[in-house]
């Protein structure tokens, strides 16, 4: 029997699966049907763990890892971060990966270094810059004078500081929510959770992507830099909103439409109650049915995993 070599995996991929590292010997000469089976050693503190519990997700998980931030990259090996760790694989059909990530347009064109902080800042999934883009773009457009078009300008800025808190907003929870997201089937395959990045990256990250949305605050008049800078306390807030309550969706209906106001404020300096107000406040409630909506699909998600699963 010889062991054959997958892959070299880097010192995040080590650091996530050390517990338990599956090393699954094949047969050398496929031909000998004598020689078929697969003999599993685990590389951890307890001997007795059979291989049919961690190793196998374990090497599932690094396949997916894999093929999501290194299957495109013309690099010729994966290790760049430090320290190495082998892994082997084994060809039979149990072994095989369920539920393969999907390529997206990051994993195709994006260089490989970049993938990790396009995927935390969720950048494959544009509708949750739009559902943070929309207040904006209606208060500006109620802004307008009457007869013109909306300040094409001001659109674009606000559509470029959708993207930009949305990022940041994805990283901060990712970040809060690391030990819990390795638990989870959904999520453990995100960037700071796998240890794809070490959370120091992610707040390098965060830092990065609040510095430009400062870049962008700092083009609009005083009060809505006052205003836009007392936005954070909700962004910073919103994801421990889930351990205090069992509303977080309404939360998040107030910091995903905050643009209803800034909009406003904006364009004409001021805040125009009359105007502004009921504005928001129904984009709050419209944040509480689409959240609840996603919620559910979430839940339907984790309850036909746990069906596939058993």
């Amino acid at each position: 029997m010889a062991l054959h070599r997958f892959s070299r995996a880097s010192y995040g991929f080590h650091r996530y699966f050390q517990p338990s590292i599956a090393v699954l010997s094949i047969p050398w000469n496929q031909q000998n049907p004598s020689s078929s089976s697969t003999h599993h050693s685990i590389l951890n503190n307890n001997p007795s763990q059979t291989s049919s519990s961690r190793p196998s997700n374990s090497i599932q998980d690094f396949e997916k890892l894999y093929s999501r931030y290194f299957i495109h990259s013309s690099s010729p090996k994966i290790g760049h971060l430090g320290l190495q760790q082998y892994l082997y694989f084994s060809t039979l059909g149990n072994s095989e990966p369920k539920n393969e990530p999907k390529s997206s347009w990051i994993d195709l064109y994006l260089p490989q270094r970049v993938r990790p902080y396009a995927h935390l800042a969720r950048l494959h999934n544009a509708i949750g810059t739009w559902l943070l883009a929309w207040p904006c773009m209606w208060s500006i457009t109620l802004a307008a004078s009457p007869g013109s078009i909306p300040d094409v300008k001001m659109m674009a800025l606000f559509g470029c500081g959708a993207l930009l808190l949305r990022g940041a907003g994805c990283t901060i929870n990712d970040l809060l929510d690391r030990d819990i997201d390795v638990k989870v089937e959904r999520t453990r395959l995100r960037p700071i959770a796998s240890g794809v990045l070490t959370p120091f990256q992610g707040l390098c990250f965060l830092g990065f992507q609040l510095l430009l949305g400062l870049g962008i605050l700092l083009q609009l008049n005083n009060f809505s830099r006052v205003l836009g800078a007392s936005s954070l306390l909700l962004v910073f807030s919103y994801p421990l909103m889930k351990r205090l309550t069992f509303w977080p969706q309404a939360f998040l209906g107030l910091t995903f439409n905050w643009g209803a106001l800034l909009g406003w404020a904006a364009i004409k300096g001021s805040l125009d109650p009359a105007v502004v107000l009921p504005l928001y406040l129904s984009g709050v409630f419209w944040t509480l049915v689409y959240d609840t909506i996603y919620a559910h699909q979430v839940l339907n998600f984790i309850e036909l995993s746990s069906e596939m699963g058993s």
